[in-house]
């Protein structure tokens, strides 16, 4: 891969990133998340947070257009969502009990 200064300029996030993705594709995305979570859970010791925090960036993730090229790694995201929002009633419910 060849550094040009155009592409960084009008594009960083996507220049930075372009080796995780390309050698990891696009699920390279969910390692940041899952650390993250994981940091939140650690920090909080509450599974509602990090449930919550998995179902917004992976619904945001999701709906981007990232995932053009790809879009069963948009249902991958989808289904991480999912968990999240399982978690949340679980963890919710559970708390009042």
């Amino acid at each position: 891969m060849v550094l040009n200064g155009s592409d960084l300029i009008d594009n960083p996030l996507d220049t930075m990133m372009s080796p995780f993705t390309d050698i990891i594709g696009s699920a390279f995305w969910l390692i940041p998340i899952g650390f993250i979570g994981l940091a939140l859970y650690i920090k909080t010791r509450n599974f509602t947070a990090t449930s919550i925090w998995l179902m917004a960036s992976c619904s945001i993730l999701g709906t981007s257009n990232l995932f053009v090229d790809h879009p069963e790694m948009s249902f991958l995201y989808y289904v991480v969502s999912i968990l999240g929002l399982v978690g949340t009633v679980i963890s919710v419910y559970l708390m009042k009990k």
